[in-house]
């Protein structure tokens, strides 16, 4: 180890050139001085040591030697070839244990004493000691010692474990066998035993269930469903409950939290302006995905690859949404390409984070400084994500960027089959042989042939203007005037008589009174053949048509009338017709527009004039449907049924939504390496799709595309996704992962506490089928897990951070529980899954402030208030201001926040949601029980899932009694804490006593016992 290289510009790095320089030629000329003291000491350290040496196992590389070299070295000396310093690499045994152009050795195997590393980290000399004094990377006396020991023992280089597959290990050995519930158990108590501790007593059987139900499902037990388990005294119990909470609905609503994290999921692109764009019915997915327990080989092919599945369903094509849920920059003047580029770049770094937990961004711009992750590697990752239609433009407000897909609901789905097939039945019933319709229809077609004439048209009569009813023009369209019942052309309607217009031709807008009423139209139609005519019409403003007494068209429109604004059909029998028209006029000049376009029956006569077998298949069908559909009842009826279903087609096909999901281009993209990750700065070298070469490869002879990618993450032989997978549940059932570092398995990241616990887990996973459930079954049963969370001092001191797990783990439930917790023990949530994302209660100015006051937020009322925080709309530049330890939800993030901030206290003590929260348990208490003490004890079991102690109920009955005396006092103060909220108390209730007993279970609200998980 020579030099250790900075940051900086390159002035700096000829500097440093220099200073090596000038370091080694005083190296040589101190070589005679220092190099028999330098012996002697370490003679007389491996003298000393050999004791040690020989008492203790041999050095593990990867464990002891990797961390302190990674930590310490490899920012000069690791992987990155363009920034390594003096030519050496002490990542890799071989390059560590090579001559140096200077003619040392860094390292020589067996002979610390020889070996130029051991040199410079024990000399004293400013100007040679390794690490550099101004690293500020100093090397403590017990690494130094390591080192040392590490080299005589032979310097025995081995693979970063996490790069090594894992294996399925023996359950260790144990003392106390009986403890052990699974597997997991016997790694945890080997090493328990072997720090001489023991494990916790078991928890109680209120804190488990209480405990595994927020931890599988989010939210809290019913006081049933403590009751019953408290009563069932069988063996099983336990696991019955674990089964129920797994069938939940509400487990996929727990489990899909990390994942929406994972997937930086929001409702919105984000930068400035900050656009709206539907990418719910993903989460739906999930949900749903997660609760059928999709095996997580598929989960992940569908979420990288599902539109590269032969036949994929809508639903595989919606789960790739997964890489399109990142941000979008698209403010005005932003390059097109540049956005392009970074959300490859996030697609890259996500699935690297998710599935492997390594730190690509690193290799970004320059070759991993810390693990053996090259820059060519990275943007060979990149190009499997390089290959989709995305531009980099922006969209319309509020839209899907492509590619994307008009996605409706699985219930749709059936709905939509079921319409075409029904669909497809009607249409063949309309036209289906029929003697008797058919004869009908050679009548008909004799008597059209030989009586078709002109239509005889009357001129119009007109009535009004008719004055609003009760003087409220609003009800001038609905309201039934007396010739809607009959027109009778001598009847005086309100001073007004029917006359005649002779002037009102057809084809021409006519002006009407200008008076805000009402005017009725009128006119017969003889034709000597029923038929149906088509009619174009114009109207100021609102427009009702009957024909013969029933209604065949109504627009409540507003606007100045004109040719051709709407269309109907009018069905014309043989004989006078009735045509009666009303006009609605809001303000202005008033008018109509009325011609009739064509008639069906003159549009057939060359087909009519026909002989039938003269006639085309294409002909004859046409007039069979005319006949049906407008001249006979019965063939009618089959035509409306056809109608009816055709529009309810049509209505369904506007409620898809679309959602940004991935595709592949057809002529694929060239992909070069970026100079430092510049979009506009790509360098010579070409790179094709590949992993890195420090993983497994993919199978020969495998198109590289992100199918191939999917497969090769869960082929079940590669060293990460297993691995990272369960530890990120582990990390979820325990507050902190196996790994601590969930992102990063790599060099610089923690190494597992229960290495070997870890690579069980992972071949369970796999050998399991993938089955997550399973994997959550094994952790929640296990004995490890339930456990009491009570510390002593002595445990307390052995192990502060519980890293050994003698007892559970006891920290703050995150914010997004403690709101759904609180709203399903008042009995305020509303259960309802998925949909569109709800509005709750929120600070005023809150998305003004950030949108420079172009987005203002207008919050839901009813139960859109009560729904699960899962669906609370997420504004990306402002999440919602309760989540106050949520992920930013701006790029993948895998590590819970886990706080006890005061921020926490300012929410659940003030927000209106608990507020109101508390208001509504406290009703409840007041409906159920009739002593107070009873009502504080009901509460306090909804919240905790057990009752108080007789301490804790005279505290909470002494402060109900100060309270109901402040509020009887106090009216003002009373009134306004009943009405925080959209929710009104019963009126019957009195608002005294609710008013205390509201800030009574906003204190059990707020207990340390109801906000931590224990």
């Amino acid at each position: 180890m020579l030099v250790c290289m900075k940051f900086s510009p390159s002035v700096g790095i000829q500097r440093r050139k220099v200073r090596y320089t000038f370091r080694i030629s005083r190296l040589k000329e101190s070589m005679t001085i220092f190099r028999p003291m330098c012996n002697l000491l370490i003679i007389v350290g491996i003298c000393f040591s050999g004791s040690y040496l020989a008492a203790e196992d041999r050095i593990d590389f990867d464990r002891q030697i990797r961390p302190i070299l990674s930590q310490h070295c490899f920012h000069c000396h690791g992987p990155d070839d363009e920034h390594r310093e003096a030519g050496l690499r002490l990542d890799d045994g071989p390059s560590a244990k090579a001559e140096l152009d200077s003619g040392t050795t860094a390292i020589v195997s067996g002979k610390p004493e020889e070996s130029e590393l051991i040199e410079r980290i024990f000399t004293i000399d400013d100007d040679l000691v390794m690490p550099p004094k101004d690293a500020n990377r100093d090397l403590n006396d017990n690494q130094k010692q390591l080192l040392k020991r590490w080299i005589a023992e032979g310097a025995e280089f081995t693979e970063h474990w996490a790069f090594v597959a894992p294996e399925r290990p023996t359950l260790p050995e144990v003392t106390n066998k009986k403890w052990s519930k699974n597997a997991i158990d016997h790694f945890i108590l080997a090493k328990l035993e072997k720090a001489s501790l023991q494990p916790s007593p078991p928890a109680d059987k209120r804190t488990l269930i209480r405990r595994v139900t927020l931890d599988l499902t989010g939210l809290p037990p019913t006081p049933e469903e403590v009751e019953a388990f408290l009563t069932d005294d069988k063996p099983d119990a336990y696991g019955r409950v674990v089964d129920r909470l797994l069938k939940s609905p509400h487990y996929g609503e727990r489990m899909a939290w990390p994942w929406l994290d994972a997937a930086r999921y929001a409702d919105t692109a984000g930068y400035q302006g900050d656009p709206t764009r539907p990418q719910w019915p993903w989460r739906d997915w999930l949900v749903t995905a997660l609760n059928d327990n999709k095996p997580f080989n598929r989960f992940t092919i569908e979420l990288l690859a599902g539109d590269r599945l032969p036949n994929a369903t809508p639903e595989q094509i919606l789960a790739t949404a997964f890489n399109r849920n990142h941000m979008h920059n698209g403010e005005g003047g932003r390059i097109a390409e540049e956005t392009r580029v970074e959300n490859v770049f996030d697609r890259t770094e996500t699935t690297a984070t998710v599935w492997m937990g390594l730190t690509f961004t690193c290799a970004r711009c320059h070759d991993h400084k810390f693990d053996p992750i090259s820059i060519d590697e990275y943007f060979s990752l990149y190009d499997f994500f390089n290959q989709t239609s995305e531009n980099g433009a922006a969209s319309q407000q509020n839209s899907a960027i492509t590619p994307s897909i008009a996605y409706s609901p699985p219930t749709m789905h059936h709905r939509l089959a079921k319409l075409k097939a029904e669909i497809a039945a009607a249409r063949k019933a309309t036209l289906a042989s029929d003697v008797e319709l058919d004869k009908a229809q050679l009548v008909w077609e004799k008597s059209v042939v030989t009586g078709v004439e002109s239509l005889a048209l009357s001129p119009w009569h007109v009535l009004g203007p008719l004055l609003p009813p009760e003087g409220n023009a609003d009800k001038m369209f609905a309201h039934l005037y007396p010739p809607e019942k009959n027109v009778d052309l001598n009847a005086e309607i309100n001073g007004k008589k029917w006359t005649v217009r002779e002037e009102f031709v057809d084809g021409k807008v006519h002006e009407l009174d200008s008076a805000i009423a009402v005017t009725y139209l009128y006119r017969t139609v003889k034709t000597s053949i029923a038929r149906q005519v088509n009619v174009s019409l114009g109207s100021d403003d609102s427009i009702k048509l009957w024909v013969n007494g029933k209604q065949v068209h109504a627009n409540p429109a507003t606007r100045a009338a004109a040719a051709d604004q709407g269309f109907a059909k009018l069905p014309l029998v043989a004989g006078e017709n009735q045509i009666l028209m009303k006009i609605v006029n809001t303000g202005g000049i008033s008018g109509f527009y009325f011609r009739i376009t064509d008639s069906a029956v003159q549009k057939l006569l060359p087909v009519l004039t026909k002989r039938p077998d003269q006639r085309s298949e294409q002909e004859q069908a046409a007039v069979r449907e005319h006949f049906r559909r407008n001249i006979s009842p019965t063939g009618a009826k089959h035509f409306q049924r056809l109608d009816d279903l055709t529009a309810e087609l049509k209505s369904l096909d506007t409620k898809t939504i679309r959602v940004m999901t991935m595709d592949t281009i057809d002529n694929p993209r060239t992909t070069f390496v970026l100079d430092k990750g510049a979009y506009d700065k790509p360098t010579d070298r070409k790179v094709t799709a590949a992993v890195p070469k420090v993983l497994p490869p993919l199978p020969e002879g495998t198109q590289p595309d992100r199918l191939a990618l999917a497969k090769w993450l869960v082929s079940g032989e590669h060293p990460l996704t297993a691995r990272v997978t369960v530890n990120r549940y582990w990390q979820m059932f325990f507050g902190r992962g196996i790994v601590a570092t969930p992102e990063d398995f790599g060099a610089q990241g923690k190494r597992p506490t229960h290495p070997l616990l870890l690579d069980w887990l992972a071949r369970e996973f796999v050998e399991s089928g993938w089955d997550v459930k399973h994997i959550h079954k094994l952790i929640v049963t296990s004995a490890t897990y339930q456990q009491s969370s009570r510390v002593t001092p002595e445990l307390l001191q052995a192990d502060p951070t519980n890293k050994l797990l003698a007892r559970s783990p006891r920290y703050r439930l995150p914010s997004w529980m403690l709101r759904d917790q609180a709203l399903a023990a008042s009995g305020s949530l509303i259960s309802e899954l998925g949909g569109p994302p709800v509005k709750p209660y929120q600070p005023a100015g809150v998305w003004a402030d950030a949108t420079f006051n172009t987005i203002r937020y207008t919050r839901d009322s009813g139960n859109a208030l009560y729904r699960r925080s899962l669906y609370i709309f997420w504004r990306r530049i402002v999440g919602p201001t309760m989540f106050f330890d949520a992920a930013k939800r701006q790029t993948c993030e895998v590590k819970p926040n886990l706080t006890n901030t005061p921020l926490h206290t300012l929410v659940t003590l003030n927000e209106t949601g608990y507020i109101e929260a508390a208001r509504a348990l406290a009703e409840l208490t007041m409906t159920e029980e009739k002593a107070t003490e009873q009502r504080i004890s009901f509460a306090f079991q909804r919240l905790t899932a057990r009752t108080p102690n007789s301490e804790e109920s005279a505290i909470l009955t002494s402060r109900y009694d100060q309270l109901l005396a402040h509020y009887s006092a106090n009216e003002k103060e009373r009134n306004a804490l009943l009405t925080v909220g959209e929710s009104r108390p019963d009126s019957s209730a009195n608002p005294t006593e609710l008013a205390a007993m509201t800030a009574i279970c906003n204190i059990i609200m707020n207990l340390d016992e109801v906000l931590t998980r224990q």
